[in-house]
């Protein structure tokens, strides 16, 4: 039975696959992408089968975009850009990009400079892990900056991480950057993600910069006691991919 590929740039942005009658409605398949399985969702309509056209984008590593305003997508190669933060529209980082992987992640002190390029923004940026608190001495601080604070539940300590953030390049003429501490997450060492932690956090890292401009702040995370390397996640794919990675 002939197949023949469709690439659909209606609001769903998907490729389909046409099989006459739906002849797969109920049969199970493999999609192979230059010798790789896409692990993604089919969906059968009207005797078309649907996948996800990011999906695919992923695995030929192209850069998928879509603008709302003309109701586009664009699907690029990615070979010549940049390494990303991940966004939707990451690329591969260069082998040995400290602080691109959760592989490679950055120690203290050490600057990372990463690219974003999705929906809403697009520029250049840099983060570097200033400092690293953790047990009482957070504590400690978390409860004077709000005496109405709870103390962490047993079996965890807080842990405050002052992150500088910079806007090197904003390719969005005369626009901002926002960054706050939600935009970060601590990914335990077993690679689970923690839950935020809901306090008033002292010089907590808000900012909302312009081409050139930095700012420093902390974070507050809660983390297993016995968890000795947790990591700091920035900016991940929606896989969980890609990102800047910093090393408390």
């Amino acid at each position: 039975m002939k197949k023949k590929i469709i690439v659909t740039t209606a609001v769903t942005s998907v490729i389909a696959i046409s099989t006459a009658f739906g002849a797969y409605a109920a049969t199970k398949f493999t999609i192979m992408v230059n010798g790789k399985a896409a692990n993604t969702d089919a969906k059968v309509i009207n005797g078309l089968t649907y996948l996800p056209l990011r999906d695919i984008g992923t695995l030929l590593g192209a850069n998928i975009q879509y603008d709302a305003s003309t109701k586009t997508v664009k699907v690029d190669n990615n070979a010549s850009q940049s390494p990303s933060t991940g966004t939707g529209n990451s690329t591969t980082p260069p082998v040995g990009s400290i602080g691109l992987s959760r592989s490679n992640p950055a120690p203290l002190g050490t600057t990372v400079t990463y690219s974003v390029k999705d929906y809403s923004d697009s520029y250049t940026g840099q983060l570097t892990l200033e400092e690293v608190i953790r047990g009482d001495r957070a504590w400690q601080m978390i409860h004077e900056e709000n005496q109405f604070n709870d103390p962490a539940p047993d079996g965890y300590e807080y842990v405050l991480a002052k992150i500088n953030v910079k806007v090197v390049k904003n390719n969005e003429k005369d626009a901002q950057v926002r960054f706050n501490s939600y935009s970060f997450t601590l990914v335990s060492s077993q690679g689970k993600d923690y839950e935020k932690a809901s306090v008033v956090t002292p010089d907590e890292l808000e900012a909302s910069l312009y081409e050139g401009a930095s700012d420093s702040g902390y974070a507050a995370f809660l983390v297993k006691k016995a968890d000795a390397n947790p990591l700091i996640a920035f900016g991940r794919d929606y896989d969980g991919k890609g990102g800047v990675w910093l090393k408390p």
